[in-house]
This record gives C-alpha cells, structure tokens and sequence, in this order.
C-alpha cells in the first residue's frame, strides 16, 4: 500500500500520561455524544485491513472530538499500545478520541514556495472494497467528499 502525507501543525504538545489522555477523552465522549459505533478493536481492524490490502490511500482527514478543525495526518501507525494510533506527524492519539475519519475522492496536498496544492484523486471504491472484504460492519457514511467512518454521533 502506498500512502500519501500532508503535513499539518501539531495539535498539542506531547501527553505525558497517555492514559489520563484517554479517560479524559472517554468522558467527553460519554457527555457530549449520543452513541459510539466504533471501538478500540474495530478501528484497528479497520485500519489493519487497509494497511493489508494493496489500495493506495493518498490521504485521510480526521476530526477528533472536542476539536472543530479536520486535520491531515498520514495513515495511522499502529504500533502503539491496543486503545491508541499513532497520526504523525500530529501525535499518538486514545482511538476514543476519533469522532471520524473520511477518505476524500480529491485529496488536496499543500506544497511549499507558494504552490498551489495539488489535488489528488483517490479510489474511493477500492477503499469501501477493502473495507467490505473484512466482513465486518463499519459505520460508513457515503458524503459528498467520499467515505466517512463514523466513531461517535453526536
């Protein structure tokens, strides 16, 4: 699989204790959502079935909870313990804390010296494909944009 990157800005200095990160993520997810559809197992199925297959993900875009900006990490690491992903260059998150993640159609790639971004297409229908070979039932959302993954609604 090959995988694109977009640098963005860190979100937050480095957690010096992940697992107080990760309670404090799943109390807010407990008081400002109404359900949550994916667990720590299943976006690393997810992520894990798409590292496997030979789909080439030029992009992702994910909106954490309590944040209201979209970020553009590269494809999660998943070498981090079980309840976390790694979204370089942004940091190690607790997979509580994705409220989603969508795979654009048209991936927009920021370039330096004042170029313009490049917008890069990306096989939606592979990604769904890949997804559906797993066999298991993932909160998909068709959007405008491509595919979203649904972790918490609102």
């Amino acid at each position: 699989m090959t995988i694109g990157a977009q640098i963005v800005p860190k979100r937050r200095e480095s957690a010096k204790d992940m697992n107080a990160l990760r309670l404090n993520a799943k109390k807010e997810v407990t008081q400002s959502y109404s359900a949550s559809l994916m667990s720590n197992t299943k976006w690393r199925t997810l992520f894990e079935a798409l590292e496997a297959s030979d789909v080439d993900i030029k992009g992702i875009t994910v909106k954490f909870v309590g944040d209201g900006k979209e970020w553009s990490p590269v494809f999660p690491g998943l070498y981090p313990p079980h309840a976390y992903v790694d979204l370089w260059p942004l940091n190690v998150y607790p997979l509580v804390e994705i409220e989603w993640i969508e795979f654009r159609r048209i991936v927009v790639k920021k370039r330096s010296n004042n170029v313009p971004p490049a917008l890069v297409p990306q096989d939606v229908d592979a990604i769904r494909a890949a997804i559906d070979a797993t066999g298991k039932r993932f909160p998909i959302e068709v959007t405008e944009q491509g595919l979203r993954i649904i972790g918490h609604l609102k």
